[in-house]
């Protein structure tokens, strides 16, 4: 026999023994769960936060972590949380045959422990990918590249699971493939579930809960015991930690239902945010100054009271219950970068400060301020001062009018916090840090040394901008949020503001783009003719995911509400966490245990150090999983 018939046989035999030893290899499709801090590409099944190589020596894990991991056995699911917090994973149904999977129904019993039973049920979302075409400018090494990424989550109320129910022709189908998403060659159809456990003591009582999801394709069940272990401890209702997103006109130019459904899906998600457009109705005639109330009331009254957060608004089963938004953005401006008018209207830069002008806008601050104080208790919503005309600007004429008007606001609204945003060094700060209460610090100028002088001073810092920096043209823009960039990135800031003692974290953009998002995940797209040095290498810019974390309704059919995206779960888990610490530290009466166990995840992620070390922070999720699990059991055994 010929050495190249002896390899074939071989090679035959060794594909027979492998086939064979396949324990699915005959199962038309498979049942696994994977944890809520990876992503899994739907078409060759591969876990895609291992296909980061920012950093040599970062642990990815062992194994394939459909089979095993660290919330899954291979048999059942293990969850662990407190009273008040959402606990996640996602499950993972794989098509092994040649054909199609349809009338795919999915459901999920409530967790019980003996007599008692969760009086929430877990919530089932149909993981929706979307395509990355072009990577983000800017990150040659971190982005993880082209190809689908599971991002938008769908409740599954808009599917249809059971033929015999169907109303009308306009439906969404639970098959594999998916009949609307069209992803070629597509394996694996992703639910993402979520678990809310209430915040009463008696309605979720310490111990170790059970469910079980069960998956049904024709006559074949399969099922995934799910064990759910509550702490005996809970996350305060509301929401103190206050990070926000900012996004200005998005919010005030929605209809108000569609608004209700984004401030409720926002709340549910531990996440606040502020839309500074959002303008009384104002006249000045002669000198004197007139606000009309009765539209801003009608729209924004039950936000700032918590009446949006209640069942009588639709809204239960939910952090932040009856709270009202954790930060809101008053409506003032001035005239500046942008070329817009200031609210009120006193002209450009030249003039404002002429005495007609300042008694028109310190008119307009009083009667604010007078409208609002009955309404607004300061304790519980941050009062945002934001002037957009000064944003991000870098030259003295500038600092000296946010001197101005910051000592203004603190003299007529001392309730209100005067906010700047963007990168100043210690020239600019050293001119304004008197006269501002809050700096939105650009994270490649947050160098922690220089920032600690101004924390003594009393100024709250909040970070804010991107989270990795190959270069310092990563600075271009203040969102956090990109799709193709680690998605551990959206749960560690709120991780590394405990490491710096940064007041809170704010990033732009709320649903940037979300309408054409569900099929095209390039956020932001922009061409320069000609650029300038620092960005000699990019003469355009296109970013994945930018400045929106969630989804138009309308957009796919059946599909009626705002849906939330995998990144936003990932902030609210930081969120969450953050908590976490905050327990901690109020048992032990310092931060020292909890500070630890920071730095085992934690090192040096923001200012000039950081530029192209994208070494920042752990990558290894089970480590992870392995730090909170830590904090868990350290808050429930000195719980006082």
């Amino acid at each position: 026999m010929t050495r190249f018939a002896k390899l074939i046989l071989c090679f035959l035999a060794l594909t027979a023994f492998t086939s064979a030893n396949i324990s699915f290899a005959a199962d038309p499709w498979l049942l696994r769960a994977l944890p809520s801090s990876v992503r899994l590409d739907p078409v060759n099944n591969e876990i895609i936060e291992h296909r980061f190589k920012g950093v040599p020596a970062n642990a990815l894990g062992n194994g394939n972590l459909l089979d095993k991991n660290w919330i899954y056995d291979g048999k059942q699911v293990a969850l662990h949380g407190a009273r008040g917090e959402y606990v996640s994973f996602q499950l993972v149904l794989t098509n092994t045959s040649d054909a199609e999977l349809t009338g795919i129904q999915l459901e999920m019993t409530p967790f019980k422990n003996g007599n008692s039973e969760l009086n929430i049920k877990p919530e089932l979302f149909l993981e929706w990918s979307v395509n990355v075409l072009s990577t983000s400018t800017g990150y040659p090494r971190s982005t993880l590249g082209k190809g689908w990424y599971p991002d938008a989550l769908i409740p599954f109320k808009f599917l249809q699971t059971d033929s015999a129910k169907v109303h009308g022709r306009w439906v969404y189908p639970f098959n594999l493939p998916d009949f609307n998403n069209r992803i070629t060659n597509q394996k694996s159809q992703i639910v993402w579930v979520d678990q809310f456990i209430p915040l009463d003591v008696q309605k979720a009582k310490p111990g170790t809960y059970q469910s079980v999801i069960t998956a049904r394709i024709g006559n074949e069940k399969k099922q995934i015991p799910v064990s759910l272990t509550i702490w005996d401890f809970q996350l305060p209702n509301e929401n103190a930690f206050k990070a926000s997103l900012q996004h200005e006109g998005f919010l005030s130019r929605m209809d108000e239902k569609q608004e209700l459904a984004v401030y409720q899906l926002f709340k549910r998600n531990r996440i606040s945010l502020m839309d500074p457009t959002y303008d009384p109705e104002i006249q000045v005639k002669s000198g004197k100054v007139e606000i009309r109330w009765d539209q801003f009331d009608k729209r924004l009254k039950k936000y700032l009271t918590g009446a949006a957060f209640t069942e009588a608004q639709g809204y239960k089963d939910g952090p932040g219950y009856g709270e009202p938004l954790e930060t809101f953005a008053l409506p003032f401006d001035v005239y500046g970068k942008h070329g817009t008018a200031g609210w009120p209207d006193i002209g450009k830069p030249e003039v404002e400060r002429e005495a007609a002008n300042q008694a028109i806008y310190t008119s307009a601050i009083k009667q604010v301020r007078q409208h609002l104080l009955p309404m607004v208790d300061p304790k519980k919503t941050l009062l945002t001062v934001y002037l957009n005309g000064l944003d991000e600007s870098y030259f003295p004429e500038a600092w000296s009018r946010m001197v101005f008007y910051g000592n203004l606001f603190k003299k007529e609204y001392p309730e209100a916090k005067f906010r700047v945003d963007g990168g100043y060094n210690k020239d600019a700060m050293d001119v304004i840090g008197k006269s501002v209460t809050d700096w939105a610090s650009h994270t490649i100028n947050y160098n922690i040394d220089t920032v600690k002088t101004y924390q003594q001073m009393g100024i709250k810092d909040w970070l804010y901008g991107p989270m990795l920096y190959e270069a310092k043209l990563n600075s271009w823009v203040g969102s956090s949020t990109f799709i193709d960039l680690p998605l551990v990135n959206d749960r560690a800031i709120s991780w590394a503001c405990w490491k710096y003692k940064t007041f809170s974290w704010i990033s732009w953009g709320v649903g940037a783009g979300w309408e054409r998002g569900w099929y095209d995940p390039e956020s932001w797209k922009d061409f320069y003719k000609e650029a300038s040095e620092a960005d000699a290498e990019f003469t355009y810019r296109t970013f994945n995911g930018n400045g929106s974390v969630i989804y138009k309704p309308g957009m796919v059919p059946n599909v009626s509400e705002p849906c939330p995206s995998i990144r936003l779960k990932t902030m609210r888990d930081g969120v969450q966490e953050y908590e976490y610490l905050r327990l901690l530290a109020k048992i032990d009466g310092n931060s020292k245990r909890a500070d630890a166990l920071v730095d085992q995840l934690i090192k040096e992620p923001f200012g000039e150090k950081s530029i192209g070390n994208l070494d920042v922070w752990s990558y290894d999720q089970e480590q992870w999983h392995k730090v909170r699990m830590e904090l868990g059991a350290l808050i429930s055994a000195g719980k006082k």
